[in-house]
């Protein structure tokens, strides 16, 4: 186990942990939550030694492994290739062969007795490097390093030439293969795609040793974390459940907290106005006395530590459009006209459809996004813009797009000049920035107040087609709720790129998938692509898969006519299927209102509503029984 004890730790004027003590047992999967800069990684540092607590005690088990994957990289050495960099885990590998050999090299001058016990030595040692898994290493580092989206012909490349966030990824499979004591993950999914973050899912929950997470990633942490602890405001909240029971379990004790505060506030109150009515009376000297006391004796409640949360985000009706926004015909890009990242492309994105781009880093998801948006032309076929679709696109550089010593204000200002100073203000106040916050210098943000001022500097000429690429890598799980709802409730059509998979899987009713097999379009949400992936998978398991253009997954292209056809019948199929929806919908809330009605009034009439809720169910099967036909036939 592990024991913090009135630990406490200070950065300059911030104190960010204040005489902080709990308990980490032994098997424990802990997500470790708070705001941005509120001491999480502060407290990765104090277990792993890397910095030193003010005051207080931690207190580890001896000899525990540690497996740590900081949020920044740090390698160990870059002059190996990458499968020796990620194999390289546990220095004892290293250490114990070498030992083996040496006492090899000694027994041929010991006496009986002597070589007796270096056999028995070298037995232990070859048990010590089978038990930490020196005889399959190689192959978990190759697992490890395919699950995380590296291709087998990459592994002899030198680890040096990989991009930073390449490198992170090979930290993380060499942090995991390792499989420590105790694993700490700092922000892992950072640089992952949703692939990888699948993997790693599974790969986490096969985990046997004691784990700590900290993540703004709301799917890691549902399906990980047994226990929560929560950092904020200089103290350490634990939770005896995962994420969902610790935002339950969160809001019932702040309220618990702020009523007994203000229970207190108004009993110190009613003590201090006794006070300063007797306090001249002689006659009540000994009762004023009492109440000081009490009032001395009093332990203060503090009001409860709130995690910071974003501003809601507001965003205003889109202009109209044409129902087609956006329309590729036998689009193909190339950057060094050999590699073809796709080639004879035939897509379209209509008005309201929420879309989003899935696949591996380096398969073409921003560089179809770039397409889409119109920064980036086609090498080959051509871009066809709907009538009077008004593009927003936000890269993921888009902070390194605003000069950090320009204002709030003059950042959207500068993106309309003709708008208003009090257009200006009314926007920037949707978007949580009001009074002198205006006036806040861009490199002062945070990151969530980065990515608000992104999108209002977005809507100050307000778009109907939005691009997102990675909007919530700088976004704490409060501000990316709050995102989710604005996006959710935008009219316009949206096409995003993201790692975070409960953002994606909330959001988009449409998947794009690229892969080395080409470019395919699912018409349902990310669940609705996991199950035909997988149905996919399962055939090419089987050897039943066919070619590519022959899968019941991908878009077919077509040409000419036949191209101008088959999107008429697309749009037709996913009309229907919208319709469908919406029958579906209004039949499920009349069912939730007619078992309400039993459960809450007694003089309800049980034989009619079960009648009609019988009839619902039924109509409900029939329909997802006709949503299940039309997909498959707009598949096809």
């Amino acid at each position: 186990m592990i024991d913090f004890i009135q630990v406490n730790k200070r950065f300059g004027p911030q104190e960010v942990l204040k005489a902080v003590t709990f308990r980490i047992n032994a098997g424990e999967r802990i997500g470790v939550v708070g705001p941005n800069g509120a001491g999480k990684s502060t407290i990765f540092g104090l277990i792993s030694n890397d910095i030193e607590a003010d005051k207080g005690d931690v207190v580890l088990p001896k000899n525990i492994r540690i497996g740590y994957l900081h949020q920044q990289l740090n390698p160990h050495a870059v002059d190996r290739n990458l499968l020796e960099y990620t194999e390289d885990s546990i220095p004892e590998l290293k250490t114990i062969p070498a030992r083996i050999h040496e006492l090899e090299a000694q027994m041929e001058g010991f006496e009986p007795l002597e070589k007796d016990r270096a056999l028995k030595q070298i037995g232990n040692l070859q048990h010590d490097f089978e038990h930490l898994g020196g005889y399959e290493m190689r192959a978990r580092a190759e697992a490890a390093l395919c699950g995380l989206g590296f291709k087998v012909e990459e592994f002899e490349k030198p680890f040096a030439s990989f991009s930073g966030g390449w490198q992170m990824r090979a930290e993380l499979a060499r942090t995991l293969i390792a499989n420590p004591d105790l694993l700490m993950l700092d922000e892992p999914s950072n640089y992952l795609d949703l692939p990888a973050v699948e993997w790693l899912q599974k790969f986490l929950r096969a985990f046997e040793g004691t784990m700590l997470l900290v993540s703004h990633d709301r799917y890691l942490l549902r399906s990980l974390a047994t226990a929560t602890l929560e950092i904020a405001g200089g103290n350490a909240t634990r939770y005896q459940g995962g994420y969902d029971y610790y935002l339950k379990e969160r809001e019932a004790r702040i309220l618990h907290q702020l009523a007994a505060k203000k229970n207190q506030d108004r009993e110190r109150e009613q003590i201090e106005s006794f006070v300063r009515r007797f306090r001249a009376k002689s006659t009540k000297a000994s009762q004023v006395q009492s109440r000081i006391k009490q009032l001395e004796k009093m332990e203060t409640i503090e009001a409860p530590a709130t995690v910071a949360n974003l501003s809601k985000i507001r965003i205003g009706d889109p202009p109209h459009s044409g129902h087609e926004i956006v329309r590729l015909e036998q689009a193909g890009i190339t950057y060094d006209q050999q590699r073809w990242i796709f080639q004879g492309l035939d897509m379209n994105i209509n008005r309201g459809e929420k879309v989003a781009l899935v696949g591996y880093n380096g398969m073409g998801k921003t560089t179809l996004l770039r397409i889409f948006a119109g920064q980036l032309s086609p090498t080959a076929g051509k871009r066809v813009l709907g009538h009077k679709v008004v593009v927003g696109y936000q890269s993921q550089d888009f902070a390194e797009t605003m000069p950090p010593e320009k204002s709030v204000f003059h950042i959207v200002k500068g993106q309309n000049p003709a708008a208003s100073e009090s257009d200006v203000r009314k926007l920037l106040g949707g978007f949580g920035f009001s009074g002198d916050t205006v006036q806040k210098k861009c490199e002062i943000l945070s990151g969530g107040e980065k990515i608000r001022l992104a999108f209002a500097r977005l809507f100050i000429n307000p778009p109907n087609f939005l691009l997102l690429d990675e909007p919530t890598t700088h976004l704490d799980v409060n501000g990316r709720e709050a995102l989710e709802t604005a996006l959710k409730a935008y009219k316009g059509a949206l096409c995003v790129v993201s790692h975070d998979v409960t953002f994606v899987r909330n959001i988009a009713e449409h998947i794009i998938a690229i892969d080395e097999s080409g470019v395919s379009r699912y018409p349902g949400g990310y669940d609705y692509y996991l199950e035909k992936l997988e149905d996919r998978n399962l055939k090419a398991e089987t050897g039943n898969l066919k070619d590519n253009a022959e899968s019941e997954s991908a878009q077919p292209v077509s040409k000419g006519k036949d191209a101008r056809k088959a999107r008429a019948q697309q749009r037709e199929a996913e009309k229907a299927l919208r319709k469908i929806e919406k029958q579906v919908d209004q039949l499920t809330e009349e069912q939730t209102a007619l078992t309400g009605e039993m459960m809450s009034r007694r003089d309800a009439d049980f034989a009619t509503i079960n009648a009609r809720l019988a009839k619902i169910q039924s109509e409900i099967h029939a329909l997802e029984a006709e949503w299940e036909k039309t997909a498959e036939s707009l598949e096809s």
